[in-house]
């Protein structure tokens, strides 16, 4: 039997490899809490608050992203990425929380790590980019941030609780300008 992609290799989960999508996301949504406070957007992104991006796994869709973000954007932003993306983001001067694909996996030791450095990092934004990945979301709701944005992903509310869909412009244009980093 192959591992889980969402659960440590423990007792403790194995029954949750035969659980529904529904249910596996219903049990996610119960463990990261489904109240979320009140903000007004766009005005909470206007004074650059401090924002956790969940960057694409993909390398090629990171880059779309980041490349054109202009520098300024990058103060008060935390990663949270795929180790694969380490050089790129060290290369804007960036931090970021790396997992493996091993590693992010619910119940892993270091999936615990990394879920209280979300938590502790406090951001006021969590913009979520990534395919939709049930341990990931979980983090997006759980760091606590008010406003939870993604694009075109109105399916995945309440981890994520704004659905932005871009017309001609790229996701990283969007935001760049609601930040008004950008005009």
């Amino acid at each position: 039997m192959k591992p889980s992609p969402y659960f440590a290799d423990r007792f403790k989960f194995f029954f949750k490899r035969f659980a529904s999508n529904e249910s596996l996301r219903r049990w996610f949504l119960k463990q990261a809490g489904e109240e979320s406070g009140a903000f007004s957007f766009p005005d909470i992104l206007r004074n650059h608050p401090k924002t956790l991006v969940f960057l694409p796994r993909n390398y090629e869709d990171a880059v779309a992203f980041m490349s054109p973000m202009p520098q300024a954007w990058f103060n008060n932003v935390q990663f949270f990425a795929h180790e694969s993306l380490h050089a790129m983001i060290s290369a804007k001067r960036s931090h970021a929380f790396y997992f493996s694909d091993m590693e992010c996996r619910f119940g892993e030791p270091v999936f615990e790590k990394l879920q209280n450095d979300v938590v502790d990092f406090a951001p006021e934004v969590c913009i979520y980019l990534d395919e939709p990945f049930l341990p990931r979301l979980y983090l997006a709701k759980k760091c606590g941030a008010p406003c939870r944005i993604g694009f075109n992903s109105e399916s995945l509310y309440p981890f994520l609780n704004i659905s932005l869909h871009p017309d001609q412009t790229r996701e990283a244009i969007l935001i760049a300008k609601y930040y008004g980093v950008i005009q």
